[in-house]
């Protein structure tokens, strides 16, 4: 009897539906075409990116707005190399992606200088050291040499891409090569990895520690991605009421406590006036799942006389950028419930910040109370913008804001209302990715709206993709602030003394453009143009709308 062969690129596609895949985001090559058309034929809905960098950031936008695992696809060489950036970003962010890279013939050891040699003439025009320059970023790969391994390396990979980001590395003779296909288990993207209980002396020294009303009066609940993820914000917000703690979340956990009246927003470079001037009197900081970077502690400058306790489910960030009075290994949830339930056994009642003064405060500060408008006839002050857009857009809203100078503005004035709502993809210090983001997030989280803030010259960079959201009919609403400008480097060369004029770079008319590839657009100059964004909000079936607006560059963001 002869048994039946199989293609390798088919095996890794049920695979893949076995696990529970339902979508993937890439930009079809030579060597990854059979998987997609395999993955489809399946049922996976393919979505076609434009550009390999937006791809990976779709799928990393994905995984940021649910929580689950984004997949994405790209061909070896030139589009795993175009990919490279969004795929770091994701990786620094902790985010949860599965990369599918093709690749010529790939070697055992691609950092020989030799290890094109036997390739073929596709194999060697596409080769690249992917595993190699993976392997200095830290980021982990699978690669199967033989078509054998491939459903074994697929299930590895799934399974690495419960703990953040994973490359799988599929060379294009393998994809192609037919092996006997054994019934296999597959892991399921869904069965994430348990989270780790903190260890019970830990738990009872930090309670010793809080029950030392002479040392910890006044603390600080400090929330961060981790204690987003972990779902840990009912229980925070219970260990602040035993404590009588603020409430203050990382730039990446914002919105965790929104509605809680001792919540004072983000800590750090974002806080507000209200928060700078609270923060620094905390005697006692309780991180949870934040990893305490120059950003959120303003180069270590807001703790100035606290204990500092560090929560987080890598014994590998504790103490990595600050030095910690006690750090905890474990989930933020399980740890913060595990607390609460060793203070109420001791009775542990502490007032705190909690006061009717502390309250009244910060109910009545109006962030933008300081505010003083510089728009002029025919140009927006960016800050009047964000204010405007604020007022205007339903609170559930979604917002991907990418780097540069906008971003001061967008974040500090454009608000969200719950976790997971906002994303930034700069972990990796590039700006042009919110475009992928806003895609990935709305095809995640599909009929909510999303907003996408991007800068003029970043927008320039993700044009293509404005088309993706055009003909994939996405809600998204992209407001660029357009303000002829490179504006980080004009405030770097600007604090230098030096010429701005190179960074100056006008920019043709994005509402033109938009228009060409189908979206709504308009330009925006004053408040009153934003009326646009009423009549398709109203509209019972939305196509994305771009907003051209000319903001004051005279503005800057320090």
């Amino acid at each position: 009897m002869t048994t039946a062969l199989t293609p390798v690129h088919e095996v890794v596609a049920r695979q893949l539906k076995a696990a529970g895949v339902e979508c993937m985001f890439g930009v079809m090559g030579e060597d990854t075409a059979p998987l997609v058309v395999s993955a489809a034929a399946l049922g996976i809905v393919c979505h076609a990116a434009r550009h390999e960098n937006q791809a990976a950031a779709m799928a990393d936008g994905y995984s940021r707005a649910t929580g689950r695992t984004g997949f994405v696809t790209v061909t070896g060489g030139p589009g795993f190399s175009n990919a490279l950036t969004a795929i770091h970003t994701a990786h620094r962010a902790g985010s949860r992606v599965v990369v599918l890279a093709g690749a010529g013939n790939p070697a055992e050891n691609d950092r020989q200088r030799d290890f094109v040699r036997n390739a073929s003439a596709v194999g060697w025009l596409k080769q690249f050291p992917q595993a190699a320059t993976l392997e200095l970023l830290g980021i982990p790969v699978v690669k199967p040499l033989e078509g054998a391994l491939a459903a074994a390396a697929t299930r590895s990979a799934l399974a690495l891409g419960q703990h953040g980001t994973v490359v799988l590395v599929l060379g294009r003779q393998l994809l192609l090569e037919k092996i006997a296909a054994a019934s296999e288990p597959a892991a399921r993207p869904e069965d994430a990895p348990k989270p780790q209980a903190a260890a019970a002396q830990d738990i009872a020294a930090l309670a010793d520690l809080l029950g030392e009303t002479w040392a910890v009066n006044r603390p600080l609940i400090l929330a961060g991605r981790g204690a987003m993820s972990s779902g840990a914000g009912p229980a925070l917000k219970r260990l602040g009421e035993l404590t009588g703690a603020l409430l203050a979340t990382s730039l990446p956990g914002a919105a965790l406590f929104d509605g809680d009246p001792y919540d004072i927003g983000v800590c750090g470079t974002y806080s507000t006036a209200l928060a700078s001037d609270l923060i620094p009197q905390a005697d006692c900081v309780l991180a949870f799942g934040a990893t305490l970077n120059r950003w959120t502690t303003y180069n270590n400058t807001l703790f100035p006389r606290a204990h500092v306790i560090q929560v987080d489910a890598s014994a590998e960030a504790l103490g990595r950028f600050m030095d910690i009075d006690l750090g905890i290994a474990g989930d933020a949830r399980l740890v913060a419930e595990a607390l609460i339930a060793e203070l109420e056994k001791r009775g542990h009642a502490a007032a705190g910040f909690r006061t009717p003064e502390v309250r009244a405060t910060i109910a009545s500060f109006v962030p933008e109370s300081d505010h003083v408008d510089r728009s002029t006839k025919d140009l927006l002050d960016p800050r009047s913008l964000m204010l405007a857009l604020n007022r205007l857009l339903p609170a559930g809203r979604i917002l991907c804001i990418d780097g540069g100078q906008h971003a001061r503005f967008a974040i500090r004035n454009l608000r969200v209302a719950q976790p997971r709502n906002f994303m930034q993809a700069v972990e990796a210090g590039s700006i042009g990715l919110a475009m992928g983001e806003g895609v990935g997030a709305a095809i995640g989280r599909p009929g909510e709206l999303v907003v996408v803030c991007v800068g003029d010259a970043a927008m320039m960079m993700a044009l293509g993709d404005l088309e993706t959201a055009v003909r994939l009919r996405l809600p998204l609403l992209v407001v660029v602030s357009n303000d002829a400008a490179l504006g980080a480097e004009v405030n770097v060369l600007s604090d230098l003394g030096m010429d701005t004029s190179q960074a100056q770079i006008a920019a043709p008319s994005f509402e033109s453009i938009a228009r060409a590839m189908g979206a709504q657009a308009a330009t925006v100059r004053s408040t009153q143009d934003l009326r646009a964004i009423e009549s398709w909000l109203a509209a019972p079936e939305r196509m994305p709308l771009l907003l051209d607006c000319h903001v004051n560059p005279e503005v800057r963001a320090r």
